[in-house]
């Protein structure tokens, strides 16, 4: 269709596309070119082949004292779906706020340091044919609402158990940080539950490392501002986090997501070496569950250690160990690069001293093998040219070579490095005089 320059009905296709595969590479792409062509003729054909069969949604929402967040909440809700589940232990002015809106539900309950209980409640009385659960502080970007729907009449059919994972725009520090880690969406009449107090994870009454759902990403946005580091200080999240951790851990220590994610409080918080035995503990047993999918986030955490340590051998061992594991994670591969850096760093750090230390043995050695003098007259110092211009530092290398170019033996060796100095700096003018 885009070949035919009819730009309408090819987004509509890639729309779908787009939706059943969010981390697509071809996007920009794709949605630049739509842009430069006609709409062309409407295509009734191509809108009835994309048409689903209707499903209908309950958006539930865990809620605990969040008069603040929950109207904005709500409203970006509507017409995303058929009710509005609020699961409610709030003490503030939450609950009526979220009544003034025609389809929410409200359930109080009382909250008991569960979350996986709490939400199973919630799923006791969910009405429609799926879920899709949605925080407090987590607004649904406006061009999506249209998505839950869809997504949900698209995988309605499936024999195995779909469970579905939203797209987290999470706003930290300034910045957004794209998560797809987090199952949110599934059927709700097909024996799914909640297992774990926090970081709770969906599953049937088989167990959470089975092979008996299918997990798909989809582009259902939501912007979530709950990771701010202020907002996590101001609720005390992670000390919650930590204490309900060490309370599934006591009850179920063989779970190396337990592990993993008092880890990863542990860290957040601070706590580094109770969080390397954590995540070391969540090492072992990952590695013996054959289904456990989050071996690449422990390593990330460890080689985070060793970096802060500057253990930089230790780090390396974790980088290697990551792509052995996961060898297209990204993150491994750009960590080793990180751990090389320091230790390039290190080695030249390592280096000059050796230099400075030939200097400085020179005027005093007096063994039976003679010495190279040229190291006292302009070997030593051109070493240290030579880690100027690795270092980045061209003018302080010019000015050392260009010093010691007439001496004997040193003149054609420096000549070369000079030229290669104004090289560059040609090719960076060049580059200033026309960025891109």
């Amino acid at each position: 269709m885009l070949l035919q320059k009819q730009a309408g009905a090819a987004k509509l296709v890639f729309d779908r596309a787009w939706l059943l595969d969010p981390q697509a590479k071809w996007v920009n792409n794709i949605y630049k070119s739509i842009q430069q062509l006609p709409q062309g003729e409407p295509r009734q054909d191509i809108r009835d082949l994309l048409v689903v069969p209707k499903v209908t949604v309950t958006a539930a929402i865990l809620s605990h004292n969040e008069a603040e967040n929950i109207a904005k909440c709500i409203v970006a809700l509507h017409g995303a779906v058929d009710e509005i589940l609020l699961i409610d232990s709030s003490t503030d002015d939450t609950r009526n706020i979220s009544l003034q809106f025609p389809k929410v539900r409200v359930v109080p309950i009382e909250w008991e340091d569960n979350f996986g209980a709490a939400r199973n409640i919630g799923l006791q009385h969910v009405r429609t044919d799926w879920v899709i659960w949605i925080d407090a502080d987590e607004i649904l970007i406006p061009e999506d609402v249209h998505a839950i729907r869809d997504v949900a009449s698209i995988y309605n059919q499936l024999d195995i158990i779909p469970v579905l994972i939203i797209w987290h725009l999470n706003r930290i520090n300034g910045t957004i940080q794209h998560d797809f880690s987090q199952v949110r969406m599934f059927p709700a009449q097909r024996g799914l539950r909640y297992y774990g107090r926090i970081h709770e994870q969906i599953a049937t009454e088989k167990g959470v490392y089975q092979l008996d759902k299918y997990r798909r990403a989809v582009k259902i946005r939501l912007d979530h501002t709950g990771y701010e580091p202020a907002i996590l200080q101001n609720k005390g999240k992670l000390e919650r986090n930590l204490r309900l951790l060490k309370l599934m851990i006591e009850e179920e220590p063989e779970n190396p997501g337990h592990w993993l994610f008092y880890g990863r409080e542990s860290l957040g918080l601070g706590l580094e070496e109770q969080a390397f035995t954590a995540l070391t503990e969540a090492e072992r047993l990952g590695l013996q569950t054959p289904l456990f999918g989050r071996m690449p986030e422990i390593y990330r955490l460890l080689i985070q250690i060793m970096m802060q340590r500057k253990n930089y051998a230790e780090a390396e061992a974790y980088c290697h160990k990551a792509l052995a594991h996961s060898p297209d994670f990204p993150d491994a591969h750009y960590l080793l690069a990180q751990v090389r850096i320091r230790q390039a760093d290190e080695l030249l750090r390592l280096a000059e001293m050796s230099i400075k230390q030939s200097l400085s043995s020179l005027p005093n050695y007096r063994g039976s093998v003679s010495a190279d003098y040229h190291i006292g007259e302009w070997k030593a110092a051109t070493s240290l040219g030579e880690l100027a211009m690795r270092s980045g530092k061209l003018a302080r290398a010019k000015q050392i070579f260009s010093k010691l170019k007439e001496k004997p033996g040193a003149t054609e060796i420096l000549s070369a490095k000079l030229d290669a100095i104004e090289s560059e700096r040609q090719r960076l003018n060049q580059v200033d005089q026309h960025p891109k």
